[in-house]
């Protein structure tokens, strides 16, 4: 080396030096020597660059900016500030504030252009490569983000890394305004639906905040740049389900089927994900309609559906309907759907949608594993195909799986109208029993036995619904009345509801009546060998049954649940040999 190069080395090194030791003790010092130096050497990285790390540890924001901006501004200095350069572009994928993303926001645009270019430009990793692209974009996307959506969409890394479709679909998809083709747009909804649906289903995941909004806004970018009608790629939170579902009902008979397709296929996943969000631990089934009670004004079509997730369901089974309503729009629906990864139609909801459409051999699940919710399922199916061995068959074999949640009972289990009804039931002791008791007292109604056998079974069974067969009960007491007698030896073991035996006591004591009700137990101990009732009863056989009576009610507060699982239990073969 030539001796004055070795002598402004020397020179360069010394003052550094000094400013450095003057840095510990007194700044001001420091700056005083870094200055001197950048005035003689002027050109010199080496200086410029100390200069721009003492602003950098002091934490000077705006100088330490000036300093990095005058290195930036000689190309031959890039080779050297690429650590630097690269760390302010890491700082600034962050998101979060630090002393680097503040000084990046204190230099001029074209620097910053030249910051984010340079990280591009000498990242060798693929996708570290795209995220800075990302980066760039979104502080210039007057540059454009068409190139980064094609390197994108045609990476073979995306199809099994799931981090590209993130970054396409989440990054770089909000930077567009447009696309020249609607093909590649077509495939970027496609790409987003794949994403946003996949990432619902991920339990793992829950850092992307409203992903269905940010869908529709990928759908709104295909929608504007296709002419579609913007009241369906806005959808937003608070639009009604059935307005949305009659404006999608209008496009039916359209040539092109895409705005069907793209906005129906969306709506349909979101209403399948809200349902199944909702519906928890319940299972459809096929409920029952009174023609003698005024329907509901809430009813949509010919079939009702109840319970919690009743809304969100219909709403998917609609849309299903829809997609499949013509050969054309059903081959496209499921051309789109074989490119989803995750289908949840596939699980549980085929079978759902199979008893909403009443094909009750498809709504039964093929499993046949002793499973509670395929016991309920088989029940409800047998009932409406009027198989009612199979159906008490099924009952019976439910009874020792029950759970041992022990719930509420159902009011929604029988509406008013003469049309279908399908209700989500809880998997809770009580609203099984209670949906159990319902089709068993009308499997017997439908026998027309007329016996006193079948009719106290029947008041046995209404005790867990009760008043909700209060009609059936009218119906039973007017025929005692008729008939004059009632005979059921099991009354006192499984009938205790106040209200029943009030009315029974009321019978029995009505005046001018000749009413015999042989209902309370025939022993020694209690009554003698004398039948209760009226026909020429003597003051201790009303004395015995008032005391009776009063033992029945003594035992009101008793579980009816668990009576009436005993009950059916021990009945099992007059249920079987009832058909």
């Amino acid at each position: 080396m030539p001796a004055v190069d070795k002598t402004l080395e020397d020179d360069e090194n010394y003052i550094i030096s000094r400013a450095k030791e003057a840095q510990k003790s007194n700044i001001y010092s420091a700056k005083a020597w870094m200055l001197t130096a950048k005035t003689l050497f002027p050109a010199n990285f080496k200086i410029q660059f100390e200069a721009y790390l003492m602003e950098k540890q002091s934490g000077n924001v705006q100088e330490a900016a000036e300093c990095f901006s005058s290195l930036m501004m000689s190309p031959q200095n890039l080779p050297d500030l690429l650590t630097e350069i690269s760390a302010i572009a890491h700082a600034l994928k962050s998101n979060e504030p630090c002393f680097l993303s503040q000084m990046f926001d204190n230099i001029s645009p074209d620097i910053q252009l030249t910051i984010l270019k340079t990280s591009v430009e000498n990242s060798d990793d693929t996708m570290e490569h795209c995220r800075l692209l990302v980066l760039l974009l979104k502080k210039f996307p007057q540059l454009g983000v068409d190139s980064l959506v094609k390197t994108l969409i045609n990476a073979e890394e995306f199809f099994y890394d799931n981090r590209y479709a993130r970054l396409l679909v989440v990054e770089t998809l909000p930077l567009l305004n447009s696309l020249e083709s609607p093909r590649l747009l077509q495939r970027l909804v496609v790409k987003a639906i794949d994403f946003y649906n996949s990432y619902i289903y991920d339990e793992t995941e829950h850092d992307i905040t409203d992903p269905w909004q940010r869908l529709y806004g990928v759908l709104e970018l295909l929608g504007r740049q296709l002419g579609w009608d913007s009241y369906l790629v806005n959808y937003s939170n608070s639009l009604n389900k059935e307005s949305y579902f009659q404006k999608l009902l209008s496009l039916r008979n359209f040539d092109d089927c895409r705005q069907l397709l793209y906005c129906g296929v969306v709506f349909f996943l979101r209403s399948l994900y809200e349902h199944k969000s909702l519906k928890g631990n319940h299972i459809l089934v096929e409920a029952l309609s009174d023609p003698d009670v005024p329907p509901s004004k809430r009813r949509k079509g010919e079939i009702e559906v109840t319970g919690v997730s009743a809304h969100q369901f219909q709403a998917a089974a609609n849309c299903w309907e829809l997609l499949h309503r013509n050969e054309v729009i059903t081959r496209e629906f499921i051309k789109l759907t074989s490119q989803l990864q995750v289908k949840p139609w596939v699980e549980g909801f085929s079978e759902e949608l199979a008893l909403f459409r009443g094909r009750y051999e498809e709504a039964c699940p093929s499993s046949t594993s002793n499973n509670i919710n395929v016991l309920i399922a088989n029940v409800s199916a047998y009932f409406f195909q009027q198989n009612y061995s199979a159906c008490i068959e099924n009952i019976l074999a439910a009874l020792p799986l029950l759970p041992s949640i022990e719930g509420t009972l159902e009011s929604d289990l029988i509406i008013g109208g003469k049309h279908r009804h399908l209700h989500f039931l809880p998997i809770t002791k009580y609203a099984i029993m209670h949906y159990f008791c319902t089709l068993l007292i009308r499997i017997l109604m439908k026998t027309g036995n007329n016996t006193d056998m079948a009719y106290g079974h029947l008041l046995v069974l209404m005790q867990l619904g009760w008043p909700q067969e209060e009609a059936i009960f009218i119906h039973i007491m007017d025929t005692i009345r008729k008939k004059g007698v009632f005979h059921y030896h099991l009354f006192p073991t499984y009938i205790i509801h106040i209200d029943l035996l009030e009315e029974l006591s009321f019978i029995w004591n009505e005046q001018g009546k000749n009413v015999a009700l042989d209902i309370l137990p025939n022993s020694q101990q209690h009554l003698g060998q004398r039948r209760i009732g009226t026909r020429g009863a003597d003051k201790g056989v009303k004395e015995d049954f008032k005391q009776a009576m009063k033992a029945q009610v003594a035992r009101s507060n008793e579980s009816l649940l668990n009576l009436i699982i005993q009950f059916i239990t021990a009945e099992r073969s007059y249920f079987l040999q009832a058909l």
